[in-house]
């Protein structure tokens, strides 16, 4: 059976059996095991617990994927899923789920995925955790902060440890809908909705902070997660700034305005920041690490993140704001793609050629290893983004140009900009073939000289391709003309 591209979750195991190995350049520096005094579920981590509640009360909502996903589309990412006591049905739910941000998340390394199906009891929809997680190692983003395996596997460029990068775990019990259509019945469950909130987790939708009898901690071995340096308070206090292990942090978390302030998430949102899900009771599980229930209700976009599923709900799109946090925190989204062409400086008229120079900065992310830039058929070496290209010997005709940009070993990764430009107005005088200003007797008489010519006619001023009646009525009609 085949499967698809890129991952499930990188939050803590909820409820799972397994060690966590933590990584330190690359090297296993400390092994957690779930019942160690380090591991953070012994003090009501955020991740602990229910991964995803079930709310018995139908939404009648659905959100179908991203316009962008189709057949077709590229894929960014490999993953490889091992399944374990999944139906058929379920495999195939979950492989689409997969797809799905595949088409979305990039990384050269091969995801790797243990997913089970089993009973998780009531209420508990699904719960996903990263087998291991690692600072330090090349091209982090940040030092000293535990990035999620497969995060930091996509940054740094190579598989940091020899572990499945993350574990699944699905309510074998639940009500669930396995269909992809996202149809829903009253009273199930969508189960690709499901998939990809966990996934979203895993990928590093996962805060380190909890809370304990009025007390606030934030890190693992007070290490934070990419996560936490973008969190903070209603007055824009970064929960990082906050006393760790204090009271103050405690009712931060537990004040219902916890909020986002990365750029690309704020832009997810129109504005403003994400309002994150800290309700006054704290919820294990739930608290933190999902975005505010009541600003984003089932059926709208960003809906996809929040604590809780309801029956007759389904959303199979990330959604802006999601996809936004993942490029706060490191994630390229989409892969190869051009970005931003921004129209450069542009050179007056060369009046001996006729021609100009136009500058553009082209801003792309994830180019090919190999190939060329081609813009209009011309072909530029592969630099660094943002990058200057200089267009040479374009006509001076005053037209609008439209451009076509993209790289040879990728055609799909291009861009279309109609209208991009406008080229400046023709500063060449073609009735001057003497080349001495102006159109007079001398260019007229040239002209007499080179008529009835068919092949490399001198005297073709209109372009016809031939020195005729027309070329002697244009000589005429701009006699005495200065040419500018």
């Amino acid at each position: 059976m085949m499967r698809w591209q890129i991952v499930c979750g990188m939050g803590w195991a909820f409820g799972l059996t397994v060690s966590l190995s933590v990584f330190n350049n690359g090297r296993a520096q400390r092994t957690f095991d779930p019942i160690s005094q380090l591991h953070p579920c012994n003090h009501q981590h955020a991740a602990c617990g229910v991964g995803l509640e079930g709310i018995e009360v139908d939404a009648n909502t659905h959100i179908g994927p991203p316009a962008w996903y189709t057949p077709d589309a590229p894929r960014d990412a490999t993953v490889i899923v091992n399944y374990n006591g999944f139906p058929e049905e379920a495999v195939l739910a979950f492989d689409y789920a997969v797809d799905i941000w595949s088409v979305l998340l990039t990384s050269d390394v091969t995801v790797r995925i243990d997913a089970f199906w089993t009973d998780l009891g009531s209420g508990a929809l699904a719960q996903a955790g990263p087998s291991n997680l690692h600072q330090n190692f090349a091209n982090a983003p940040i030092s000293d902060t535990y990035y999620p395996a497969a995060l930091a596997n996509a940054l740094s460029g190579e598989d940091l440890s020899e572990q499945p990068d993350l574990e699944c775990t699905f309510n074998s019990t639940a009500n669930w809908y396995l269909g992809i259509d996202g149809n829903t019945p009253l009273g199930t469950y969508d189960f690709v909705t499901a998939a990809l909130h966990e996934l979203a987790h895993g990928f590093g939708f996962i805060g380190s902070a909890y809370y304990t009898n009025g007390f606030g901690f934030l890190g693992t071995a007070n290490i934070p997660y990419p996560y936490d340096h973008f969190t903070e308070t209603q007055d824009s206090v970064a929960l990082l700034d906050l006393p760790n292990g204090s009271q103050t942090l405690g009712a931060a978390l537990t004040s219902d305005h916890v909020y986002w302030d990365g750029a690309n998430g704020m832009e997810g949102v129109g504005g403003g920041r994400p309002r994150l899900y800290a309700p006054e009771n704290y919820q294990v599980g739930s608290s933190y690490s999902h975005l505010n229930e009541t600003s984003y209700a089932p059926g709208t976009p960003n809906s996809l993140m929040t604590p809780g599923l309801n029956t007759a709900e389904s959303n199979h799109d990330p959604g802006p704001a999601l996809l936004g946090m993942f490029v706060d925190m490191g994630w390229v989204i989409g892969g190869c793609e051009i970005l931003e062409v921004e129209m450069g400086d542009q050179s007056v008229c060369n009046s001996d050629s006729d021609t100009y120079t136009q500058t553009l900065v082209i801003t792309y992310q994830t180019p090919p290893t190999t190939g060329l830039i081609q813009v209009n058929g011309n072909l530029f070496s592969l630099g660094e983004s943002p990058q200057t290209l200089v267009l040479l010997n374009l006509s001076s005709d005053g037209q609008a140009v439209d451009l076509d940009i993209g790289f040879t070993a990728n055609p799909e990764c291009s861009v279309f900009i109609p209208q991009a430009f406008t080229a400046p107005a023709s500063c060449y005088c073609l009735t001057d073939l003497s080349g001495n200003g102006f159109t007079e007797v001398q260019d007229l008489l040239l002209i007499l000289a080179d008529f009835g010519c068919f092949v490399g006619c001198e005297g073709d001023v209109n372009g016809d391709g031939a020195t005729n009646v027309e070329d002697v009525l244009a000589v005429l009609s701009a006699f005495g003309e200065i040419c500018s």
